[in-house]
């Protein structure tokens, strides 16, 4: 089961998603099907009631139009829960980094090459699970310093996707 923490407006939200149509908030269980429409624009079902949505996303924000409101949420990279853990406020860097799949699916296209230096929130490649593509981000500054993935290879969730230093 993969877990995330969401800021959506001012409220912190734990989301769990493990079998296929269904997530979990804050421990209360709700059937999902979403489907991508366009670019920025999706149609959600949540526990039988239709809901469409254009969304812009900056990193790991995002602006939802739902239902004529503009709704803030922000994902809390894993970088950024170990820090807020630990009470530090500096960027957690490691002398070597692994991204691994948080989702077994397909990788789509790798947006990095090796050598590459990155920052924080910067697209690195994008898996497609469940008909959806999800670009996983960069959680620390640093280089790429070797992709073990090519483009529509399977992987499994866990799997080492890049290491960075």
């Amino acid at each position: 089961m993969s877990k995330i923490v969401t800021n959506i407006g001012i409220r912190k939200r734990e989301c769990s998603f493990g079998e296929v149509g269904s997530v979990e908030v804050d421990g209360e269980k709700h059937a999902v099907d979403v489907r991508i429409l366009s670019k920025n624009r999706v149609s959600i079902l949540i526990d039988g009631k239709s809901f469409y949505a254009a969304v812009e996303s900056a990193g790991l924000k995002y602006d939802v139009l739902l239902a004529g409101r503009v709704i803030r949420v922000s994902i809390e990279s894993p970088a950024k829960l170990i820090q807020s853990r630990l009470g530090r406020l500096s960027t957690f860097k490691s002398a070597t980094s692994e991204v691994r799949s948080p989702m077994p699916g397909m990788v789509v296209r790798c947006e990095v090459a090796e050598g590459e230096e990155i920052k924080i929130g910067d697209g690195l490649l994008v898996l497609e699970a469940m008909k959806m593509e999800n670009e996983i981000r960069a959680t620390a500054n640093g280089v790429v310093k070797k992709i073990f993935v090519v483009e529509k290879q399977i992987v499994d969730k866990g799997e080492l996707l890049l290491l960075m230093e």
